[in-house]
């Protein structure tokens, strides 16, 4: 039919090998601009499940899911880019468990505390940009899917404990995740997401959500997440917090070794 919008490809597996180079050189940012200002990116807990984090752009270490690449955009209160500026991140593979020595209930698999999976770290562009092949993230219970972040100056430093300029997460609309929840390969078997961003116990009590879901385009089935984060121009400055909720009730997703039935314990708050 003449005029019809051409349907979205469906989303790829395979992991990051199916990420070009051309996806990774568009732009995201050119046409947004920041014609809406530089507001403040709000401080999260950075919960139970960071540990330390290699540097590098590609932080599958070979993992299978819906190939993910992100841009994370660094600017100060001026929306001046913040080039050479450290971006952490870590998230959980499609099963929902995290890679590392950390709490015993972030990992779902006993081998997976001796791995690395899922976390890296880059330094910022001239335009404030860095960039990460991944995979996208699965769900655990109590918790919207999530990626979490760390902006740091100077020198790398893998303590939960390190200056950084801002903690915080991002997270997908509540239509894409149901979506690639009951479509895409991997995913499907695992069900929907048992929590909505609206009950999220990070973001669930934000008016507007805008600035911590993430901005995606669907590129052959390949996904592009980006998302402009805004840090203090003054370390001295305070920080905002995220408004949070607490996180519902439900059945439990894949837990850890030893669990009855698989079932994990509520999360943390800001897990």
């Amino acid at each position: 039919m003449a005029g019809a919008a051409k349907a979205a490809a469906p989303w790829l597996s395979g992991g990051t090998k199916a990420i070009t180079a051309a996806v990774r050189g568009i732009n995201p940012f050119a046409a947004a601009g920041l014609a809406g200002g530089c507001r403040l990116t709000c401080e999260a807990t950075i919960g139970p499940c960071h540990t330390l984090s290699p540097e590098r752009m590609d932080v599958s270490d070979g993992w299978d899911g819906l190939p993910l690449h992100m841009q994370i955009r660094v600017v100060n209160e001026r929306c001046e880019p913040l080039a050479g500026t450290i971006v952490e991140i870590w998230h959980t593979n499609h099963t929902g468990g995290y890679s590392g020595q950390i709490h015993r209930m972030c990992n779902n698999d006993a081998a997976d505390v001796n791995k690395q999976f899922f976390r890296g770290y880059q330094r910022t562009d001239g335009n404030g940009v860095a960039r990460f092949d991944s995979c996208y993230p699965g769900w655990y219970r109590g918790r919207a899917v999530h990626v979490h972040f760390r902006i740091l100056q100077g020198s790398y430093d893998p303590a939960d404990s390190a200056a950084s300029w801002l903690t915080s997460q991002l997270l997908f609309s509540d239509a894409l995740n149901s979506e690639i929840f009951a479509q895409a390969p991997l995913y499907k078997d695992k069900g929907q997401p048992d929590t909505r961003l609206d009950v999220d116990n990070v973001v669930g009590q934000e008016p507007d959500k805008t600035p911590y879901v993430f901005d995606v385009q669907n590129l052959g089935g390949v996904m592009l997440a980006s998302k402009t984060v805004v840090v203090r121009s003054d370390s001295a400055d305070k920080l905002c917090q995220v408004k949070g909720s607490m996180p519902p009730g439900g059945p439990g997703g894949p837990g850890g070794p030893g669990r009855p039935g698989g079932m994990r314990p509520p999360p943390p708050p800001g897990t």
